[in-house]
């Protein structure tokens, strides 16, 4: 079957065999617990991804107790402690529930001296920082995807951490998912043949094209901390909270937003988790200069390996698929298919495979939760290089289509190859009062 039909049926009815799945800083903390310890987590950032998933996670778990939540909007904040305690207090069959102090200000929340980690699920450009001063705090951390807003902090984090050893767990949950360990297992043990190109489609929004004047502050909000380390911007109720993701200056947009999934999974299924590709050339559109929103959307984004492999990425229905000499395999998160579809039943004929993925049993945070009692770092799904890896080729399509050029990098030194303009955007300068 062609490249472009495959995509096509893979993408909405199934081509091939469709297989089930199943479902300021404070001293270092002292790490080893028992086995029936609850370990102290707080959540820092829960106007989405915080209270819907992170919350109920960690509310839910008989392994940890919520002890703390952090937002710089304070009706947002009294609601999370509200949710979390009603939650509590019937699991408890009690009236009520007050066990959770609510922040303001995370760096109150990191001196607390019965905290053993923290969930982070800010904006984008808020997650190395705070971070990075968890783990100087000696925590443990959840912090979610994208990692980083530029390529210079993700390595900050990870050279960091090789001198305060913690547990950190980048929030790519597609790594703990069954559907895709067996896409990637397929890949990296030779299954599908040799590996010649993998196409990855992500959607992608405009946004709100229309122009903005600023608003007023509202007064719950403390909008000079949520801009934090980003250029100083006027506030407009459409350029906050979850439409973040659409301003340039706070994230790298959807092609950060959804390709951190599925360009990672392209990164899992080749074993580049440690390198990268060495070129790209990016094409994309953007809404005019003075929209609310001005992140990049309609997508055609080109990469190449060190070993020849090719990888696109353009818009489309969310999935990854990967080309071989034995035929072609699509993955996302409702299905996994082949063509031809008899290949995917040789993964169950294969007891032996020589690359397993799945380091322990159950969820994303059920990874992270057992590797902070075994303190096994190597066993996370998704430790902090692999997620800088995964946010750099993010962050590659980014500069490329700002630049309006091709682009050669060199993925050992993390920087791009006799480029002075290219190399100015590996990093973004923070507003000094927000530097850390």
């Amino acid at each position: 079957m062609r490249r472009r039909d495959f995509i096509r049926a893979a993408s909405g009815v199934s081509a091939g065999l469709a297989l089930a799945v199943k479902g300021g800083s404070a001293p270092e903390k002292k790490k080893k617990r028992s086995a029936n310890d609850r370990i102290n987590v707080a959540l820092i950032g829960v106007k989405n991804l915080g209270s819907s998933t992170h919350l109920p996670s960690v509310v839910g778990s008989e392994e940890c107790q919520l002890v703390g939540i952090c937002d710089v909007d304070s009706a947002v904040l009294s609601d999370a402690v509200g949710k979390a305690e009603s939650q509590y207090a019937e699991q408890t069959g009690k009236s009520g529930y007050k066990g959770i102090k609510a922040y303001g200000d995370f760096r109150e929340l990191l001196q607390r001296k019965d905290l053993d980690a923290v969930m982070i699920a800010t904006p984008d450009h808020w997650h190395v920082p705070i971070a990075k001063e968890a783990v100087r705090a000696g925590l443990d951390v959840y912090v979610e995807k994208p990692l980083s807003l530029h390529i210079q902090e993700g390595r900050e984090l990870v050279d960091l951490l090789k001198e305060h050893p913690s547990i950190v767990q980048v929030g790519s949950q597609q790594r703990s998912g069954d559907r895709f360990i067996i896409a990637s297992e397929f890949v990296r043990n030779g299954l599908l043949g040799d590996i010649k190109h993998v196409d990855v489609s992500i959607k992608t929004r405009a946004g709100s094209a229309e122009k903005w004047e600023p608003e007023p502050i509202p007064a719950e909000l403390n909008y000079d901390m949520w801009l934090g380390p980003a250029p100083w911007s006027e506030y407009h109720s459409e350029r906050v909270h979850y439409n973040f993701r659409f301003v340039p200056e706070i994230s790298g947009g959807e092609i950060a937003n959804w390709g951190a999934h599925f360009l990672d999974t392209a990164q899992m299924g080749l074993g580049t988790d440690l390198t990268g590709p060495v070129s790209v050339r990016g094409m994309g559109q953007r809404n005019p200069v003075g929209s609310r929103h001005t992140s990049f959307f309609d997508l055609d984004v080109d990469y190449e390996y060190a070993n020849g492999v090719t990888m696109k990425l353009h818009s489309g229905g969310n999935g990854v698929t990967f080309f071989g000499t034995r035929g072609q395999l699509f993955v996302n998160r409702n299905k996994l298919v082949t063509d031809p579809p008899e290949l995917i039943r040789e993964y169950k004929e294969h007891e032996d495979l020589a690359i397993r993925l799945r380091k322990t049993k159950g969820s994303h945070f059920q990874n992270w939760l057992s590797c902070i009692r075994s303190r096994k770092a190597e066993d996370l799904h998704a430790p902090v290089e692999v997620g800088h890896r995964s946010a750099t080729i993010c962050h590659l399509a980014n500069i490329s289509i700002d630049l309006g050029r091709p682009l050669y990098w060199n993925p050992e030194r993390e920087s791009f190859v006799a480029d002075a303009h290219a190399n100015a955007l590996v990093n973004r300068p923070s507003r000094a009062e927000w530097t850390f």
